[in-house]
Formats: C-alpha cells, structure tokens, sequence
C-alpha cells in the first residue's frame, strides 16, 4: 500500500517473469548437480519436469537459502497460492487459482507425506521438511477430499546413511526468537532415526492502545522423529510423529468502526442516516482492545492447542513391477480458544435493535423534547469467543500399483474417520454486569440525543440474565469411504495418455446442544447427510524432446457439503450442498541453454457449480453468518515459472500467477439490501421482494453476476535474485533480495471492500561454509503495511451496523540468522 502496485509489477515483469523454486543449487554445487527434482505430486514417482501436471516444488535448499520460517513464507515463492496468518495461525484457509471461500473448509487439502492432515500447518517446523509440493487444479481423483483446486504435500526429511545434525537460531528485534535442532543417522543396516525440535518465543510487535501492552504473542514448540527402514530388499517402511504446542495471545486485529463507513446513506431507524457500507481501501489502524477484562483468567486469552500427528507407510514389493503401498494417519489436536470477537476498547454492549415513542416526557418539558421513547428488543452483546475443541481423525489408504513398460497401473481404497466436538467455555468475569448496565445507560442517551424529539428514554435494566454463560456443544462426525485408481499408456516413445477417478461418499452427522450454564441439557438436534461423488482426471502428454514436455488435462473436483452452526439450522438453513467444479488446462515444462534457463506455463478455465459463499440472515435479535451455494462462477488464469542462471553464482528465480475470477450466475442478501437502499435511503423492498408471499419486507437478493470472488488478488509476483561468490577455499559471501507483489482483493462478492495491493521486499547477507553460516536479513524491509484480508463484521459499538475487522501485516522485522551443522 506504501508503493504502487502497478508500477512495481510492470517493472518487475520487464525483467523476468517467475521462479521454479524447486531448483535452486545449493552452495557449492553445479546447476547438474540439483536439478533432478523428484516428485509424487500424481503419488507415483518422477521427476518434476516430466511430471504431466503442474505443481510447484520448494525444496529444503531453497528454505534454507531464503530463509523461509513458515508456509506463510513458502507460499509467497509459489504462483497462484495464497496464503496467511494476519487473523491468527489457527485462522487461514489457502486459496489456490482464485477459489476462495470465507467460512467453511479451504479447497486445499494438507498432505505430510502423501497422508491427509486436518489442522493447520501455520506453525510446521519447516527444518523437519524435505520439499513442498503444491499440485494445482483438481485433485480429487487421487487425493481426494477437499483438494478440488488443489493439495500441499509435505515430503518429510528421512534418515541418512551417516549421521549428520544442525543447530539454528533466529535473533530478531521485538524480542522474537526461534531455534531448531536435528540430528539423522543410522542405528542399524537399513534402520535410521530422526529426531528434532523447534521453539520460538514472540512477544509482539505491536502495542494495544487500549493498555499499552503488546499484543500478537506467539510461542510454539514441537518435536519430531522419524523411523525408516529400508534394507535394499522388498519391505520398506516409515513411522513419522510431530507434537506441536501453541501457546498465542490476542491477535493482532483491529476493527474499523461502522461509523467509518463512506458508502451507501440509510436513513431506516437503525441507520439513521448513516452509511451502511464502506467502499475502498481498508487502511491499517492500531489495535485497541480490552480484552483483559474480558476473561477471568486474562493471561489465558488467545489460542491455545496441543497437536500430535503420525504416519506410517510400508511398502512391499511383490515383483519388480508390483507395489502395495499402505499409508495409515492419525491426527488429535485440543485447542482452548478465548478472544476478544469485537477487537473493540469496549464489551457487553447494549444493543437496541427496535424503540418508539411511548408518551410525553416528564416535566421539564423542554420543546421540541417532548416525547418519552422506549426500547423494545434489546441485547447486550457479549462478543467474546471462548470455547474448547477437540478433533480426532484417523485415515488408511491401501493401493496397488503395477510399472510396466509402456502401461502404469494403480488401484486403491481410502477411509477417513473424524469426530469434531467443540464445547462453549464463557466464564462472565467480575464486574461484568455493572459495566452492561453502565453501556446500556450511555445506550439510551445517546440513541435520545439523535433523536429530535426525545425528551427521555425509559432507562434498560441490565440482570444476570442478560449475561448468560453458554455451554453450547457442537459435534462434527465425518466419514469418507472410497476407491479411486489410474492408469497411464505410453502411446508412443514421446505421447502417453493416462486416466484418473475416484468414488468416494462422504457421510457427514451433526449434533448441537443449545443451552447457558445452570440450565438442564436439552435433547440434541440431530441433522445428516450423505454426499456422493465420482471424480474423473484425464492427462494427455507430449515429450517433444528431453528438455521440452507438453500436457492438456481435463480434471473434476468436489467440495463436499456440511452443515451450518446452531443458529443457522434455527433460521432454516441446515445444509449446503457440495460445490463441483471442471478444470481445462494447458502447459509446457522446458529446460534451455544448458540448463541456464527452465520456464514453465500453465493456462487453466476453470467451472465452478455451486459456489459456496458467506450469508449474513436474521435470527433475532442477531445476525448470522451461515454458508450457501450461491451460484456459479468461472476462472481463467496464467502461471509462469522461471529459473534463470547465466552463471554459476548468479541466480534469478520469479514466479507470476495471473488469476481472472468472477461469477457467472448468483445472487447474494447483502448486495440486495445495498440496491435497496441506494435508490431512495430506504430498506422498503422498492427494487422487489425476495418473498412476496411471507409476510414483510425482504429486499430481493443482488445478482452477482461479474463480481469478482472473494480473496482472490489477480496479480502475484515474486522475484529473487541471489549472488554467491567464494571468500577463500572454506567460506563463500552470499547476497541476495525478493520482492512479492500481490494486488488487491475484495473483502465479499459485494466488490466494495478491499485490501490494496502490497510490495514486501526481503534482503539477506552473510558467509557460510560447510559447517557454519551466519546471515543477516531483513523481512518487509520497507515496511509495507497493507491488510491481506478482511472480514465483513458487526460493529457491537454502534447497535451491529456493518463494520470490518483485518489483521495487521508483520512490520518490518531485522534480525540475525545463525546455523552450525555436522
């Protein structure tokens, strides 16, 4: 927001055009020497420019010469992924090529060595990874559920034939430091260990204006280890376990006030003339919170979690050209949740959603304050979050695959079993309710104060009761049963043709229990459902020559649909159904001039059926968010991938995604609302009613029709360049910077709130050896401040008129890069 954006990208591009990361050399090694990438990205193996698919490779080499700390990190060097943790590590849903969503379940599936992964990977070691593998497009056909735009596939670090290990600590300013250590080695022929550990300690950088305290602690610890054993003959097999801890306070997230709004005057009682909506660019603000006196253990707030996973493989080899292959995961994750929702100075507000005039005021009668008014729905609104989870899954995958010479096989069946219980926590703290009723007096004097004739308002008594504790409990049982297989025929030496499916039914159960501390536990409302779908993938492929690959694909993909919170079911809105979509694609993989230059395209249309979107409905006296198949919409995008070396020391990797989405049918509540109200200031259906045959006034629903989705930006851009040259026979110097570039994305299908486009620049210096490296950097040198994503919120401060929350970006941060390795 502090450059301009469309300078920098045509500068940018007018250089070069974009990264394979999967292929930088390492120090002290030939461009020969590191670019045969290995990749499962379609679970058999090959390497990454003959693999007929495109996916995105950032190896171990390129993490460590980056410096890369997190996949908020890593997702920046990979074309058309967006992803990050500005609302919180335990809050990012990925977006691959555009399809986005704002609640519900990300497209993008995790994958920690091929086994599906249900948390968060915000806060993954990193050092415990070999290479990520982002495989774009639908991937339903092998991988299964929720990859309908795509999967990230974590390829874990395994033992070595010697031991090797490598300590590494992070200093940096605002009292942030991280450390990560590991060894490998063999304990036995064929039998090796890993073992490893990270730590890191952030104490904020930011300040809460409401204290003064800093605000966007993060601290975090996990441990690794790996088994693997591998003889030579025909058993193989891996054993992998990570254990996170996660121990975050208050995000840093501020609220833009509803009365900031600049667009769209309303001039119905609750507005009073005020705008409903804001149009532009959300600006950065401080964050002022009280969230302290929110919660009776305040030194608690935030997100805390306890994350263990496990994998196991074996693989057996019944002949040279038969392998079954047994992947088994199991993932627990407990989190204890308690946030400020409002992200406000201010909590228990009172909120008067309806008043009128109920008689003369008593004397002294000032005129024209005549009138005594009175509220007649009210709530004070405790907008905390404060609630338990715990998730257990489990998952076993079991295929067959047979190599011949000009045919491929592979033939599998999956299972998944999840159970998702999230239990209401809220303890009201001391002083809670004098500090309601004080809201709910400044309430009524100033709703009177706008109004003209009001000589008083009846006061609102604030009782315990308006402050209940709620014990709500809310279960998510999940089953998904498959099979799925491929076959791949080499037509000619150069041509192959292969075919993708998989059949999977999902079986979804829901059970909510709806009641406040003290009162009986009330029958479960049970709901269900059972989604069913065949997803197919077809592959065409042309080696035209060694260093030149072409491919077209058709693929289909499924979201699967689920069930809406509590409130939601209360207001007639249980489910939504899956979300489908069809993906056309082309591309080319090519390596010229010896290898100096590698440049990858891709060009995709992409179908989407259903789109499930964001809907605010009434259930008085709150609003509630719920998700709906709203409509249709279509993508066309581009990405480019460049890797260029016109000598040895001197590198220049970019990627560029160029993503065009919008719908193509739909239609949204909110956007009616708007066109209701822009005609003549009034909420009075003048534009039509939604439902003419109920009862009152429900403006017609807003086509959407061209509006642009949700938190897709339609320009990403990164450059690297990185210069190495040797100091003497032990050290080499080392320098290098990037640049990432993102445009702007809207905040709703409404189009009118957005982030801005943003340019961070990162730099690096240092020595290193073959033991030893010391680099200095500098993240967001130019300390760009632009918002990456916004929520359409309820302002609790001023009666839950629309208002919008947004995390702040990281500011610039220096800091020290220490690495000793054996």
């Amino acid at each position: 927001m502090t450059h301009s954006f469309k300078a920098c990208l045509l500068a940018v591009t007018a250089l070069t055009s974009v990264p394979v990361m999967a292929q930088e050399a390492a120090p002290g090694t030939t461009a020969s020497d590191s670019d045969v990438i290995i990749v499962t990205a379609r679970k058999t193996e090959e390497t990454l420019q003959e693999a007929p698919t495109t996916v995105s490779v950032v190896t171990a080499a390129a993490i460590d010469r980056l410096g890369l700390d997190n996949l908020t990190d890593v997702a920046k060097t990979v074309p058309g992924l967006v992803f990050d943790d500005s609302l919180g590590r335990d809050a990012n849903r990925p977006v691959i090529r555009g399809q986005a969503n704002i609640l519900g379940q990300s497209g993008v599936a995790f994958f920690i060595d091929g086994i599906y992964y249900s948390g968060s990977l915000a806060d993954y070691d990193v050092d415990t990874v070999e290479r990520f593998e982002v495989v774009k497009g639908p991937q339903s056909a092998l991988y299964g559920r929720n990859t309908y735009s795509g999967a990230i596939n974590l390829i874990s670090k395994m033992p070595s034939t010697e031991w090797t290990g490598r300590v590494q600590v992070d200093l940096a300013e605002d009292d942030r430091y991280e450390a990560t250590a590991n060894v490998r080695g063999p304990l036995a022929e064929g039998l090796g260990i890993v073992l490893g550990g990270r730590v890191l300690d952030n104490a904020g950088a930011f300040r809460n204006a409401f204290d003064g305290t800093r605000i966007g602690k993060q601290q975090s610890y996990s441990g690794y280890g790996a088994l693997q054993f591998n003889n030579g003959g025909r058993f193989r097999a891996s054993l992998r376990a990570n254990y996170n801890v996660i121990d975050d306070g208050q995000p840093a997230i501020f609220a833009q006030s509803a009365n900031a709004n600049n667009c769209f005057p309303d001039n119905g009682t609750l507005y009073r003339g005020q705008r409903r909506y804001f149009c532009g660019v959300i600006q950065p603000q401080q964050v002022n919170t009280d969230y302290r006196r929110q919660f009776v253990d305040p030194e608690n707030a935030g997100i805390e979690s306890k994350t263990l996973n496990a994998g196991f493989r074996m693989d057996f080899d019944f002949t040279d050209e038969l392998t079954l292959t047994s992947l088994t995961g199991y993932n627990r994750r407990t989190a204890n949740t308690k946030t400020d929702g409002d992200y406000s100075p201010n909590s228990f507000n009172m909120v008067i959603f309806a008043f009128g005039a109920t008689g003369p005021a008593p004397a002294p009668i000032v005129p024209p304050r005549t009138t005594r008014f009175t509220a007649f729905a009210t709530s004070v609104q405790d907008f905390t979050f404060s609630n338990r989870q715990v998730t257990d899954d489990w998952s076993q995958e079991l295929r067959l695959a047979y190599e011949g010479d000009r045919l491929q096989l592979m033939l599998g069946g999956y299972y998944f079993d999840q159970s998702d219980v999230t239990r209401d926590t809220r303890v009201v703290p001391p002083g809670s309710l004098a500090r309601a009723q004080a809201n709910a007096n400044a309430a009524t004097t100033s709703l009177c104060a706008q109004l003209a004739n009001c000589g008083i308002f009846t006061p609102i008594t604030v009782t315990a009761a308006n402050l209940p504790q709620s014990r709500n409990v809310n279960s998510f049982d999940i089953e998904n049963k498959a099979i799925f297989g491929s076959a791949t025929f080499d037509i000619t030496d150069t041509l192959s043709f292969s075919a993708e499916g998989r059949y999977a039914e999902e079986k979804i159960r829901q059970s909510t229990l709806t009641f406040n501390n003290g009162q009986a536990i009330p029958a479960p409302r049970v709901v269900q459902a059972t989604f069913k779908e065949f997803t197919p993938r077809f592959t065409l492929s042309w080696q035209a020559t060694p260093e030149n690959l072409f491919y077209a694909v058709y693929a289909e993909g499924q979201k699967p649909g689920g069930f809406n919170s509590n409130q939601a079911i209360l207001a007639g809105f249980p489910t939504f159904q899956p979300e489908d979509n069809k993906t056309y694609e082309i591309g080319t993989k090519n390596t010229f001039f010896d290898g100096k230059l590698t440049a990858n395209l891709a060009l995709y249309h992409t179908e989407v059926k259903g789109y499930q979107i964001t809907q605010n409905v009434s259930v008085p006296p709150n609003q509630v968010s719920l998700t709906r198949n709203g409509g249709d919409a279509r993508i066309n995008g581009a990405e480019l991938e460049l890797l260029i070396r016109p000598v040895r020391n001197f590198t220049v990797t970019a990627n560029y995604s160029y993503v065009n989405a919008k719908f193509t049918r739909g239609t949204d509540e909110n956007l009616g609302l708007i066109n209701d109200v822009a005609d003549d200031g009034l909420v009075n259906c003048s534009l039509g009613d939604e439902f003419p045959a109920v009862t009152g006034c429900q403006s017609r629903y807003g086509a959407i029709r061209g509006k642009r989705i949700p938190r897709a930006p339609e320009h990403t851009v990164f450059v690297d360049v990185d210069y190495r040259t040797p100091i003497n026979d032990d050290w080499n110097f080392f320098v290098g910077s990037n640049v990432n570039m993102v445009s702007t994305s809207f905040d709703q299908v409404l189009n009118f709130a957005e982030t801005g486009g943003s340019v961070v620049v990162d730099a690096r210096l240092g020595v290193q050896s073959d033991r030893y490296r010391v680099m200095l950097y500098a993240r967001n040198l130019f300390d760009e401040d632009a918002v990456s994503q916004i929520l359409r919120y309820a302002d609790a401060n001023a009666d839950l008129r629309r208002n919008f929350v947004a995390g702040l970006r990281p500011p610039r941060r220096i800091g020290i890069l220490l690495t000793a390795s054996f």
